[in-house]
């Protein structure tokens, strides 16, 4: 594929990567409307992309992407969970490809999210006010870094809610519970939940051949983990898998370390915000510590700590 990668004209939503033979990472911008990263994968005769980013008009670049370097339509779309940075574009694909998801995600979508998205289709001039505050906010951040990730934020936003008027609620038709498998002439790729973690449920897509796994958001980058809908007892249980490589749902493509520093940093937090309780101390005292500082999201660190907080406190009474 790398002949093919060179030829493509660009997105200016994400950056193309190569990774294998059968795969190549479609790695977000910041500050697009990409949001989450996403994956095009060539099984032999048959093309799956995983997640369809955050607006339309990046999910049309990527079915072109995927159509140009393997020279097939999209037969299928995997949803690793049901937020919508992995699955708005979802319509783009539809009536060609079939949308897969687990039987949670398809829930979620097909009841929570689709309501929340009626709702923000009938609410999107507050929604461009309350961005249009955001960005005056964001003018006044003094925090060179925290400045910048809040602009990305913003802009994303935007894109997003511009775009709503045009947007068709996709929900996944196929739905596996465990594990299903996808067979093409050349490689197969296995689909995969154990269950909760990031959200009540998330699915990956494992390429055996290849030592690869799209993790959706159960490993980020150099970002804070996302742990508003967690189940962080679940999160990890990837580690029994043969993986070389991940492309995560948010930042760079990396490797098993970074699916060790999340896990770190999910028992760093319990036991920081355990200890905070058991000294009766505020939450809001607690500061990022050090090896996290560089790390993006950062404005989900007190989300997570909230979150934590509540989890730790319930399992107390």
């Amino acid at each position: 594929m790398l002949n093919r990668i060179a030829s493509f004209q660009g997105s200016r939503h994400f950056r193309l990567q190569y990774i294998a033979d059968s795969t190549v990472a479609a790695v977000a911008v910041s500050g697009t409307g990409s949001l989450a990263n996403a994956a095009i994968i060539d099984l032999g005769g048959l093309t799956l992309v995983v997640d369809t980013f955050a607006t339309l008009e990046a999910a049309q670049e990527l079915k072109a992407a995927a159509e140009h370097l393997t020279g097939n339509p999209v037969s299928y779309v995997i949803n690793t969970h049901w937020h919508s940075d992995h699955t708005t574009g979802n319509q783009v694909f539809v009536p060609d490809a079939q949308l897969i998801a687990t039987s949670g995600t398809h829930e979620t979508m097909n009841s929570f999210a689709r309501d929340r998205v009626a709702q923000y289709q009938n609410n999107r001039e507050k929604m461009l006010e309350a961005i249009g505050e955001a960005e005056l906010q964001c003018e006044q951040e003094t925090d060179t870094k925290l400045q910048q990730e809040m602009a990305w934020e913003n802009a994303t936003d935007r894109e997003f809610v511009n775009m709503l008027p045009q947007l068709v609620h996709t929900v996944p038709t196929i739905t596996f519970d465990r594990q299903m498998t996808i067979h093409g002439s050349n490689r197969s790729a296995q689909l995969i939940t154990y269950g909760g973690g990031h959200t009540q449920s998330d699915a990956v897509v494992y390429l055996p051949e290849d030592k690869v796994i799209i993790i959706g958001d159960l490993v980020l980058s150099n970002h804070h983990p996302v742990l508003a809908n967690a189940t962080p007892q679940e999160w990890l249980q990837i580690e029994r898998l043969d993986v070389e490589t991940i492309i995560p749902g948010h930042g760079e493509v990396c490797s098993l370390q970074q699916l060790h520093e999340v896990k770190g940093y999910i028992s760093r937090m319990i036991a920081i915000v355990t200890e905070a309780v058991q000294n009766q101390q505020s939450i809001e005292e607690i500061v990022i510590p050090e090896e996290y500082r560089a790390w993006y999201f950062t404005t989900y660190f007190k989300t997570n700590l909230n979150k934590l907080y509540d989890l730790i406190t319930a399992s107390g009474d």
